[in-house]
């Protein structure tokens, strides 16, 4: 509720904003790869970028070396949120962690880190 009452004075939702800020670390890059880096799947990537490309924030294009890929890119507007994203993703970190030292909030990523490579590992094996 946070991330979709923090976003909504943009338009987007906490379905969305991942997309934009892993296309503001990867741009440019295919459909596929994409779904891929996030762990979801393909059919919802298509309908989420189908929204921001109507939003004016992404921009898809089919693939000069495999027509049948999809490339997606951030247009300038989607870039400029990019840094009002990370500072509500900020602020809500800050209030999950209020009440942690910075050794608890270091094990805590460390252990998610852990558990998305587990899980990447097992969806690259077995669901690829």
């Amino acid at each position: 509720m946070y991330i979709n009452n923090e976003f909504r004075e943009y338009g987007i939702s906490s379905s969305e904003y991942i997309y934009l800020v892993t296309l503001g670390e990867k741009d440019g890059v295919n459909l596929k790869a994409l779904s891929r880096e996030l762990m979801i799947n393909q059919a919802e990537t298509t309908r989420v970028m189908k929204r921001l490309e109507e939003k004016g924030l992404v921009r898809r294009k089919p693939c000069e070396k495999d027509g049948r890929a999809v490339i997606v890119r951030l247009t300038g507007e989607g870039r400029r949120l990019l840094p009002f994203i990370y500072e509500k993703l900020d602020l809500w970190t800050n209030l999950l962690s209020t009440e942690m030292d910075e050794d608890e909030v270091n094990e805590f990523i460390r252990v998610l880190k852990r558990m998305y490579f587990c899980c990447s590992d097992y969806i690259n094996e077995n669901l690829s």
